[in-house]
């Protein structure tokens, strides 16, 4: 079991059909006279049969970015000269394990996977909805493993539950994806570095438009959907001029619109390039592109924190492909204007807090993290381990108030004051009923499970009312893909987001509701720290 798919299992089983234009804006296309076989103009894939629908996977949509195509932007594959069985996952992009720190990974890894319902196959307008997966921009791959053998991330269960053509896709990672430095600036046609992760992210989507339709979808009906750091690269793209018209849709599950300053960058790339032993080098650049995957990640390893500080290797404004801060970008109302749907879970940082943190521990990280004594009273107040219960449950609900709960309102209320598109935001407080998950609470990434209706793994039995949740989800998160309006049956409607009452949609198993208010008390003071 790997990386992020990995922890999400460990913790919550511890102890137990759309309208519109076919895919080039005429006519859909007829079906193919073999089943499952997509004709595109670069190369015939054969897919599997899934019963419900088909599965293509590792389909290249850029050629390896290798040898002097190493941070460099994405460019198109050869076309194949005979029909690819697409029937094999790419490999996961260069990354560290997460559970062994071992490096893995192969550097061509540029890949999408399409899930396509069999009717939407034929039919050729079905709706598209694109993942973005997450793990911190330095780890993750579309070919999570939820359990031995079952990804997470196969989309077969939500192409068939919605009618959508499923699309899932990998982006280079840490140092081979984000690195900026003036050797690469001084190679670039536009003179700047870095963001090679998004370039290879808005290639993809570009792939999606051209090719989409012969797998039945339209590429006129795009979202955009992802989780953690998926999430901050879906609000990267909503800020990026690039992707401007390659979706019409996005949802950020757990994630910020945030991007590393220049200088932050740089100091980064600075620093790699001379624990690489490329710092003194005539051509640093050159030096580094000598260096293999696994050298590059032990010269700086990245430490990812749910809880924590941000990894380096993100995103960073560079002027061009990222103009600014995705947020001010957005308060500008410079941004593509779409329908956007946010949200964040209850207890974001509970897995990853150890069952026997103390007062002393908690005492000691609100004297590191705010060494200004009126704002660290103030922080001690709010989430004192007495209003909780125990320093670690204030520890829990103050990290997840501030780096995600918190600053899904503030983007919300940025993006509804700057278009007329409608904005919803979401809760995710369910809980499993697994014996040990209150101690975890609805923590970051659960709600993966739900959307992939991957609940039953590793022997674990979901109640009737959490494949009810999960069923629900996916027709929220699917019918905004095809309408921009997230509907479920027999559910309530998810009103679009009203700043003045901050309502949003409560996901529980114990019934899903509107409501307004999130900890609003609490957002309101981060707020006034400039959250």
């Amino acid at each position: 079991m790997r990386a992020v798919a990995g922890f999400i299992v460990a913790a919550l089983l511890a102890g137990c059909g759309g309208g519109g234009s076919s895919g080039d804006g005429g006519a859909p296309p007829p079906p193919p006279a073999t089943p499952g076989l997509a004709r595109t103009g670069c190369g015939d894939f054969q897919g599997t049969d899934r019963g419900g629908s088909w599965a293509f996977l590792g389909m290249r949509y850029a050629a390896a970015p290798v040898g002097a195509r190493r941070w460099t932007s994405p460019v198109a594959p050869a076309c194949p000269a005979t029909t690819v069985v697409a029937g094999s996952f790419a490999p996961v992009c260069p990354q560290l394990d997460r559970a062994s720190g071992a490096p893995e990974g192969d550097e061509d890894c540029l890949a999408v996977n399409v899930f396509t319902p069999k009717g939407a196959f034929a039919a050729g307008r079905a709706p598209v909805m694109v993942f973005i997966h997450g793990g911190g921009n330095v780890i993750g791959s579309a070919r999570e493993e939820v359990a031995p053998g079952r990804v997470l991330y196969d989309g077969a269960a939500l192409a068939e539950a919605t009618g959508n053509v499923v699309v899932t896709v990998q982006y280079r990672l840490g140092p081979l994806g984000w690195l900026v430095h003036p050797g690469l600036d001084a190679e670039a046609p536009d003179a700047r570095s870095g963001n090679y992760g998004l370039e290879d992210l808005v290639a993809s989507l570009e792939w999606v438009r051209t090719n989409i339709g012969a797998f039945g979808g339209n590429r006129d009906r795009v979202m955009i959907f992802g989780e953690s750091a998926g999430g901050v690269n879906v609000c990267t793209l909503i800020a990026s001029p690039r992707a401007a018209g390659l979706f019409h849709a996005a949802l950020i599950q757990s994630g910020g619109c945030v991007a590393d300053a220049r200088q932050e960058a740089l100091a980064t790339g600075a620093e790699l390039a001379a624990n690489a032993g490329c710092g003194a080098a005539a051509d640093v650049i050159a030096c580094l592109r000598t260096r293999s995957p696994a050298e590059l990640l032990a010269a700086l390893p990245p430490e990812l924190s749910v809880s924590g500080a941000q990894a380096p290797y993100q995103p960073s404004v560079d002027g061009t492909l990222l103009p600014g801060v995705p947020l001010d970008v957005i308060r500008a109302g410079q941004h593509n204007r779409v329908a956007v749907a946010i949200g964040a879970n209850a207890d974001e940082t509970g897995q990853e807090v150890p069952l026997t943190f103390t007062e002393a521990q908690y005492g000691v990280f609100l004297e590191a993290t705010f060494p200004n004594p009126v704002v660290r009273a103030g922080v001690a107040g709010l989430y004192s381990p007495s209003s909780f219960g125990s320093a670690r449950r204030a520890y829990i609900a103050l990290t997840s108030d501030a780096k995600f709960i918190c600053p899904s309102r503030t983007i919300a209320r940025a993006l509804e004051a700057s278009q007329s598109e409608p904005v919803y935001r979401y809760f995710f407080t369910e809980v499993p009923d697994a014996p040990a998950s209150p101690a975890f609470g609805a923590f970051h990434g659960l709600e993966l499970l739900y959307v992939y209706a991957k609940l039953d793994v590793q022997n674990y039995n979901p109640t009737t009312a959490e494949r009810t949740l999960s069923a629900a989800m996916q027709q929220y998160w699917g019918t905004l893909a095809r309408d921009g309006v997230p509907l479920a049956s027999a559910q309530p409607a998810w009103g679009r987001y009203d700043a003045a009452r901050d309502n949003h949609l409560v996901l529980n198993a114990d019934g899903i509701a509107m409501a307004d208010g999130v900890i609003t008390q609490r957002c309101d003071f981060w707020q006034s720290l400039g959250l």
